[in-house]
Formats: C-alpha cells, sequence, structure tokens
C-alpha cells in the first residue's frame, strides 16, 4: 500500500499503518508460534553458522596452499638452504635467492584524465582503479577513456600480462589487491603496473605478491591526508627468492587446480547459505500468516 499525500514520491504514512485491520490468533496460539519459529530459526542459524565458518576454513586453506607452494615449492623432499630473508625461512636449495624486485619488473603508473573533459571518458579503452580490483584477472574496468585521452595526457597502455598493484588508498588497511589484465588498460593514480622480466612468470609473481600480503602492508606508510600508500622505493627493495622459471609455472598450473576445487566449494557452500536464509524467511513469512499450522 502507498500513498502520495503532499509530495511526488509514493509514501505510507504511520497513521495509516495502524489502522490498518488484521488477523491474529489467540494469545495461547500467538506463544505457540513464537517459540516453534525460535526452535526451527535456532536450527537454521545454527547451521548457517556452521557454512560460514566452512567458507572461513576454505579461504584460509587456500591462503596456506598458495603461500606453501610459492616459498617452499611443490615437492616436500626437496633438500632445504637458508633464504636469509627473515618472513621467509627455509626455501629449496636449488632456488635463487637476494633478488630485489628491482631488477626483475618495470614499472607503470598512471592519472585520471580532466573529468571537465568529455572527450576524454567514454571511450573503449579500461581505466582501471582501485575499485576494479576484485578479481584477479581483468578484462575490463567499471570506466573508460578514448584514444585522445591516451595521446593526449600522461596515460600509459599497460600491456596484456602485466601484474596490477593497488598502491594508494585506505583498501590498504586491510588487503593488498593484485590482478593481472589480459587486454590492454591504463590506470589511475592509485595503481601501479608491473611488467616482469624473463626470469619471473607473471602468475608466479601475482601469487607470491598475494601470498606476502602481510610483508607488503607492514610497508604500508599513512600520508600527509591521511590515506593510506605503500612507497615504491621501499617494496622494491623487497627480496625475494626465484624457482627456476618453469617450476614456477608447474607451480601456478597445481595452485590452480587445487584452488578451482575450492572455489567450487565455496560456491556450493554459498548457495546453501543463500538457500537457508531464503528458507528462514519464508518459515516465518508463512508460520505467522497461517500457512503453516503449528500445533
Amino acid at each position: 500500500m502507498s500513498q502520495s499525500v503532499g509530495v511526488s514520491y509514493p509514501a505510507t504514512n504511520a497513521s495509516d499503518i495502524v489502522r490498518l485491520p488484521i488477523a491474529f490468533p489467540d494469545i495461547d496460539q500467538q506463544q505457540k508460534i513464537a517459540a516453534f519459529l525460535d526452535r526451527k530459526t535456532a536450527e537454521i542459524d545454527t547451521l548457517i553458522a556452521k557454512k560460514r565458518r566452512l567458507l572461513d576454513r576454505l579461504a584460509e586453506k587456500r591462503t596456506a596452499l598458495i603461500t606453501r607452494a610459492v616459498t617452499k615449492g611443490l615437492n616436500p623432499d626437496a633438500p632445504m638452504k637458508e633464504s636469509g630473508i627473515e618472513w621467509l625461512g627455509e626455501i629449496p636449495a636449488h632456488w635463487e635467492t637476494g633478488v630485489p624486485i628491482k631488477y626483475l619488473v618495470t614499472m607503470s603508473g598512471g592519472m585520471t584524465p580532466s573529468t571537465s573533459n568529455p572527450l576524454y571518458w567514454d571511450g573503449d579503452i579500461p581505466w582501471v582503479s582501485p575499485k576494479d580490483m576484485k578479481k584477479t584477472e581483468l578484462s575490463d574496468a567499471q570506466d573508460h577513456v578514448t584514444d585522445l585521452a591516451l595521446s593526449a595526457t600522461g596515460l600509459n597502455l599497460i600491456e596484456p600480462g602485466s601484474v596490477l598493484i593497488v598502491v594508494r588508498g585506505m583498501i590498504l588497511v586491510h588487503s593488498f589487491p593484485v590482478a593481472i589484465n589480459r587486454v590492454p588498460v591504463v590506470l589511475n593514480q592509485d595503481m601501479k603496473a608491473l611488467k616482469v622480466g624473463p626470469r619471473l612468470s607473471p602468475e608466479y609473481f601475482a601469487l607470491l605478491l598475494r601470498a606476502i600480503t602481510d610483508v607488503m602492508l607492514a610497508l604500508v606508510e599513512t600520508s600527509a591526508h591521511g590515506t593510506k600508500a605503500l612507497r615504491t622505493d621501499r617494496w622494491k627493495e623487497l627480496v625475494i627468492a626465484l624457482p627456476p622459471i618453469d617450476e614456477q609455472d608447474g607451480i601456478v598450473t597445481q595452485v590452480e587446480k587445487v584452488v578451482a576445487g575450492l572455489d567450487s566449494l565455496e560456491n556450493a557452500t554459498s548457495r546453501t547459505i543463500e538457500k537457508l536464509e531464503e528458507y528462514r524467511s519464508a518459515l516465518i513469512t508463512n508460520t505467522v500468516t497461517g500457512q503453516i499450522r503449528v500445533a
């Protein structure tokens, strides 16, 4: 029910609501309905809580799997050596160590073309900003710029296969988004693109950066304006261990296979939670409207 009284949009007054006629059972039946719903919804809530805990365990398992694979390799029997890197510990003896990131990648940044110039916007080139970094692979962005914006400003076209990271923004309080672009893109000023050299696989490097999120977040500082920033001169000095390139590819393949299985289980669990929540809502509605009889 909606009415418009002196306004241009549908509205219902509280005084109208209290005058609505309703049907309700006697007090004894009301108490039985309340007890029934308390019991049933508690059972459903317990199931939902168990499913949410399962989602948490799956997320933890994914993180542990990736971290183990990119820092220790896939062979549990491989001879190990000390990496000399405090956060890394032991690594396979045949891995190269003590390699700063700055020697393995080249970096590109981005900018925001003037928003007052409509000729720069609504083109075909994806303009990636932190809000797009919710996926591990990017084939598009929410905003797009034109060829004119690319030629008339300081934007750099980032070729596919680059590792994109967020280096400024409040998301760095708790997360370090990493993605690989699968199409040419440009970036805003809060992003960096890392083009890897021949000794590093972009897919492996992206996995590694996600695995060391805590290490990267420890380098985040607060700028004069209060936002969070990951200073380039600090993270580019970070030393990592480097498996042979063919082993990097093998690690990526194995991780993707196992993660796909975890993703499938996560999706199924999330769908179950949605169905349980829908069932809970329908149970309450159907019970209080008399469609389910409570003895």
